[in-house]
């Protein structure tokens, strides 16, 4: 393949990631959207007052659809990356690449640290499940690690996203 040909399907593969990032983008603020305003405020029957949203399963089911395919995408990309990979100089600088790297296991590692550490002051506390107390300290524990892991790696990633979408060329 020559230089042109190259460049061309480059420039579709940016595309179809651009559409396939936005349509995630839109179905993923439909389930947010949906989750907040249908049946968010049904009182839950064993305990009226607390709240009982009617699409947990919804919004449950969309997580898990992006982890998976995240996941899958990953071990593609780490794959194609050794295949193709496998002639480059392992002296060359890969620019972008490692950077995003870097980001992204550092904000891991910050994330799931900052979560134990609030874990940790936080094991003593009772935590309420659904009008029952729950105080197992690796419970809440684990709870508080994912819960900053996740924001951490949430609030990372839109940054970075945005950033990538104002920079990059057009």
């Amino acid at each position: 393949m020559d230089k042109v040909q190259v460049i061309c399907a480059q420039d579709k593969v940016e595309k179809i990631s651009k559409i396939v990032l936005w349509s995630l983008i839109g179905v993923s603020l439909v389930v947010m959207a949906l989750f907040l305003l249908v049946g968010y405020n049904t009182p839950y029957e064993e305990n009226p007052k607390q709240v009982d949203p009617q699409l947990t399963d919804l919004l449950l089911i969309w997580t898990y659809i992006l982890i998976f395919a995240t996941i899958i995408i990953t071990i593609g990309a780490v794959i194609y990356g050794f295949v193709n990979g496998s002639n480059k100089s392992k002296h060359e600088d890969t620019g972008m690449a490692s950077k995003a790297g870097l980001i992204g296991w550092g904000t891991l590692i910050v994330g799931v640290v900052a979560g134990l550490i609030v874990g940790f002051a936080n094991k003593d506390e009772v935590m309420l499940i659904n009008g029952k107390d729950w105080n197992d300290p690796t419970d809440i524990i684990l709870t508080d690690t994912s819960i900053i892991a996740i924001l951490i790696l949430t609030i990372v990633t839109v940054i970075v996203t945005a950033y990538s979408m104002i920079t990059s060329k057009k």
